[in-house]
C-alpha cells in the first residue's frame, strides 16, 4: 500500500465555515439592496442632459419596440443612469489624473503646468501633425494646394477676392508644456511644408498666423492652457493678421480694421476651465485665469456695429450686419477656431455670413455676393479641403 503524501492537496476542498454566516448574510443583503438601489435609481429623473465626467449627452430613452436594436439601445440609456455612475467615473478620473498623471480620456494629453493637449477627434492628429511619426505624404500636401487654387480661381473669375489661413494647434505655439517625451519625429510639421508650397504656387493669399502668435505670447497668453483653442487675445492676434490681408485683398473699401478692446480681466474673479479640462472629467484640477473673458465680449453685442441677423434660424450659418456706409461684404468659411473671430470680423462688413464648413458652395457664393471669402481651417483638420472638394461651379 502506497503512503499518504502529507503534503498532496485534498481532492475535494473542506467545507467554508460556518462561524461567519451572519457577516455574510449580511454582506450579500448590502450587496443586493446597493445593486437594486443603483438600478432604481436609473429610471430618476435626471437633473442634467449631460454626463459631466465624460463631457457628452445621455443616451435617450428609446421607443418601445420588440426588435434587438431596442434592447441595444435601452442597455445604453439605462448603463448611463445607472445610480452611482457619475460618482464612480469621477472618482476613477480623479484617482487617474492626481495619483497617476494619466489622462481618462484617449484624446487628452497631460502636459507640464497644467497645460492639457488635444490629440485630435481621432486621437492621432497630435502624432500626424505635431510629431510626425505617422506621415503626411506631399502629394497629399499638394492636393491641398490645388483645391485651394480651384476655389481661387472660381472666385477671382466673379470678382471675389480669397484669403486662407490655418489656425494652428496649441502644441505648435506653446511646445515647451509639453511632456518630454512629445518630441519631433521630423524636421519640417505638415504646416511647414504645406506653407512652402503656398508660398511656392503664389496665387493664394495666405495668412501664417504662427510668426505673429510665437511673438505675442512673450506678452501675454495666447492659448488657453486647459483648452484646445486660442483665447480671445489670441484670436485678437489672428484677427489683425487676418484683416491685413484682406484690406490687401478688397482695397480700397475697407481703409483700416476695426480697433479692438478686450475686457477687463478681474483676478480671482475670471476663472476658466477649458473643454480639455472637462473631457478628463476631473474639471476641479485644472482651473486657470481668464486673461480676456469671451463671455464679456458677447455680452457687449449692443454696443458693436455688427448685429447678428438670422437668429440661428440655419445650423450652420450665421449673419452679420453692420449699418457703416461703404463696407464690403463677406463670407467667412470656419471651425470652433473662428468662434472668437466672429464678433471682431463682423464690424468690417456691411455683411458677413459664417459657415460652419470646410465646403465652398460655388452656388451660395453667387447668391450672397461678397467682395472677399475668407477660409479659416485648424492645423489638425487642415486636410479637409481634400474630404469637401469644391462642387462643379455649373453643376
Amino acid at each position: 500500500m502506497t503512503p499518504a503524501d502529507p503534503l498532496a492537496l485534498p481532492r475535494v476542498p473542506p467545507s467554508a465555515p460556518s462561524r461567519h454566516r451572519r457577516r455574510d448574510v449580511a454582506a450579500y443583503v448590502l450587496f443586493v439592496v446597493a445593486i437594486t438601489a443603483m438600478g432604481i435609481g436609473a429610471f430618476r429623473p435626471q437633473a442634467s442632459a449631460t454626463l459631466d465626467a465624460e463631457n457628452r449627452p445621455l443616451a435617450p430613452w428609446p421607443a418601445w419596440s420588440l426588435n434587438r436594436g431596442f434592447v441595444t439601445a435601452f442597455e445604453r440609456a439605462f448603463a448611463d443612469r445607472f445610480g452611482g455612475r457619475e460618482l464612480l467615473l469621477r472618482l476613477h478620473n480623479r484617482v487617474l489624473v492626481r495619483v497617476f498623471g494619466v489622462s481618462p480620456a484617449p484624446n487628452v494629453l497631460i502636459g507640464n503646468d497644467g497645460w492639457l493637449f488635444f490629440k485630435g477627434e481621432d486621437g492621432r492628429a497630435f502624432d500626424r501633425y505635431y510629431r510626425g511619426t505617422q506621415p503626411v505624404a506631399d502629394a497629399e500636401l499638394q492636393r491641398i494646394v490645388d483645391e485651394l487654387r480651384r476655389r481661387e480661381r472660381f472666385l477671382a473669375a466673379h470678382g471675389i477676392g480669397y484669403v486662407v489661413t490655418v489656425a494652428p494647434d496649441k502644441a505648435t505655439i506653446y511646445p515647451e508644456h509639453l511632456p518630454h517625451w512629445a518630441t519631433r519625429a521630423a524636421q519640417h510639421s505638415p504646416l511647414d511644408r504645406l506653407t512652402a508650397m503656398i508660398r511656392a504656387d503664389g496665387a493664394l493669399h495666405f495668412v501664417d498666423l504662427r510668426p505673429a502668435l510665437i511673438a505675442a505670447k512673450s506678452r501675454s497668453r495666447v492659448y488657453y492652457a486647459t483648452d484646445s483653442h486660442w483665447n480671445s487675445i489670441g484670436a485678437r492676434i489672428a484677427y489683425g493678421e487676418l484683416m491685413r490681408s484682406v484690406g490687401d485683398v478688397v482695397a480700397p473699401r475697407l481703409p483700416a480694421a476695426a480697433d479692438v478692446t478686450m475686457p477687463p480681466y478681474v483676478p480671482g474673479v475670471d476663472v476658466y476651465h477649458g473643454d480639455l479640462a472637462r473631457m478628463t472629467g476631473d474639471v476641479d484640477r485644472f482651473p486657470e485665469p481668464d486673461y480676456a473673458p469671451l463671455w464679456k465680449i458677447l455680452a457687449a453685442a449692443d454696443a458693436r456695429c455688427g448685429k447678428r441677423t438670422d437668429a440661428g434660424k440655419d445650423l450652420g450659418y450665421e449673419w452679420y450686419e453692420c449699418n457703416r456706409p461703404g463696407l464690403p461684404r463677406a463670407v467667412v468659411y470656419r471651425d470652433s477656431m473662428a468662434i472668437p473671430l466672429i464678433p471682431l470680423l463682423s464690424e468690417n462688413f456691411s455683411h458677413v455670413v459664417y459657415v460652419s464648413s470646410q465646403r465652398l458652395d460655388p452656388a451660395f457664393i453667387l447668391r450672397e455676393r461678397p467682395d472677399v471669402v475668407i477660409e479659416e481651417m485648424v492645423e489638425r483638420a487642415m486636410l479637409a479641403p481634400l474630404a469637401t472638394p469644391m462642387p462643379d461651379a455649373d453643376r
